[in-house]
């Protein structure tokens, strides 16, 4: 009785260690993809922004191919040659202040994604220093892409922050600039959004080349000369009867 007793313990432990050592095998995952976890893609995404309610449209600028609207509650500042447009909050001669720039693009590409960005992003490096490559984002806002960079810069004596968006549209290069005291920037940046993704440039229309007239091909392209036709003996009268010829 013991022995059988000592031989059905033996064989309960052996099942039981043979049964350890095998691992289940794990199921399928639905669809028959691979059971491994899918590893996150590179890259940074795109900064998400606010944008401040639309105030007053601008009025038609550059001949009226450019337009945009002003966020709520700003104001226009006078024309100058020093930029196309410009708007202020609260103090006409302080800030905050934005400010919109148009020059030649120089042969950069429209900004028209984050990959056509690149080589504004380089021009703009070249521009301000290889220091501020890091701060420079490309973000897409409203149906616009730009180029974002900040500038640390100084407003009566007080810190003042320069953010600037960037962008290449019909062969023009438009810069808007917002300058604001340091701690409000914040404050005031869904303003400079707001007038980024409703600024619309119109395509400049090529001219028409010039049409070529073409002149109808003579029969022959040399001059022929004209010779004087030889009268036949048969063509040349008689003379009268009776005169002589001297």
């Amino acid at each position: 009785m013991m022995l059988r007793m000592s031989l059905v313990t033996c064989a309960v432990l052996l099942l039981a260690a043979l049964g350890c050592t095998s691992e289940p095998t794990p199921p399928a995952p639905a669809g028959g993809g691979s059971a491994a976890s899918p590893k996150p893609t590179g890259g940074a995404a795109a900064p998400k922004v606010s944008l401040a309610p639309a105030g007053e449209a601008t009025p038609p600028l550059d001949g009226g191919r450019v337009q945009s609207n002003m966020p709520q509650g700003w104001k226009f500042l006078p024309r100058s040659n020093d930029y196309l447009f410009a708007a202020y909050y609260e103090d006409k001669g302080g800030i905050p202040r934005l400010v919109l720039r148009e020059s030649d693009a120089g042969g950069l590409p429209e900004t028209t994604s984050a990959d056509s960005a690149k080589q504004l992003v380089a021009k703009i490096t070249e521009e301000v220093g290889a220091d501020k490559d890091a701060a420079m984002t490309v973000v897409n806002i409203g149906n616009n892409w730009f180029v974002r960079y900040e500038k640390a810069m100084k407003f009566r004596s007080l810190a003042a922050s320069g953010v600037f968006l960037e962008t290449v549209r019909s062969g023009k290069r438009f810069s808007i600039e917002l300058l604001t005291y340091s701690v409000d920037k914040e404050k005031f940046l869904p303003g400079l959004y707001r007038f980024a993704a409703d600024l619309k440039v119109e395509a400049t229309e090529e001219p028409e080349a010039p049409k070529e007239e073409v002149e109808a091909p003579s029969e022959s392209t040399e001059p022929t000369e004209e010779k004087p036709s030889e009268a036949s003996p048969e063509d040349v009268p008689a003379p009268e009867a009776g005169s002589s010829e001297e």
